[in-house]
């Protein structure tokens, strides 16, 4: 009878210990790598310059699978600021930012877990600071000096016939001459009324004179 109580109770104590074995072995397969903070923070408010943003994890990725580790940030529109290769330090890991406009953004990340599985999430902030100048295209600048200074050529050669006072200068001759064809008609009108009147009085005179 104490041999059979023994052994039951052997038993329940090494299935007791292959139970808490299995826990054990369960858990610490389970516990994958968590986010500890980030940078921003998530659901706070950036009024600052934001260049980078950061996650700090509880250990570091397994960094021999590269390729799952990423981070991407994108503005309230939609559209990805993020760019360049993510950094990795320790625990922690960043990646270049460069804020297009005030509002909600959206930080989208993953990573390997030190146990190889692979972990990841997202979280947002808002972003209230100063954004980046959109870029300006060079082309239409230097276009339309070199457009500008064609049509200055090209139009230089044609200026003195295309000039209002070449054009005016014709008319201006053509009044002139018009003007002064009446001028000399009334000339000569004079002249042959003073003509007449000379011949008239020479008349009256060669009349009144005696005969011899």
């Amino acid at each position: 009878m104490r041999r059979l109580v023994r052994g039951l109770a052997a038993g329940v104590l090494a299935a007791g210990l292959g139970l808490a074995g299995l826990v054990a072995g369960g858990s610490a397969a389970s516990a994958h790598d968590f986010l500890v903070s980030t940078t921003p923070a998530a659901d706070t408010t950036v009024s600052e310059a934001l260049s980078e943003v950061s996650l700090t994890f509880n250990e570091p990725p397994l960094t021999e699978l590269g390729a799952g580790i990423a981070i991407q940030v994108n503005d309230p529109a939609g559209a990805t600021v993020s760019s360049g290769e993510v950094s990795i330090v320790d625990s922690t890991l960043g990646i270049a930012v460069a804020p297009t406009t005030v509002g909600s953004y959206t930080v989208i990340w993953q990573t390997v877990s030190s146990d190889g599985h692979p972990v990841s999430g997202e979280y947002t902030f808002d972003y209230q600071g100063p954004v980046a100048a959109a870029p300006t295209s060079a082309a239409p600048t230097s276009a339309a000096p070199s457009a500008s200074a064609s049509e200055t050529a090209d139009a230089e050669p044609v200026a003195p016939d295309s000039s209002p006072a070449a054009t005016a200068t014709p008319e201006a001759a053509a009044a002139d001459g018009t003007s002064a064809l009446p001028l000399v008609l009334v000339g000569v009108g004079a002249a042959v009324l003073l003509l007449v009147a000379v011949v008239v009085v020479l008349a009256v005179v060669l009349r009144r004179r005696p005969s011899a």
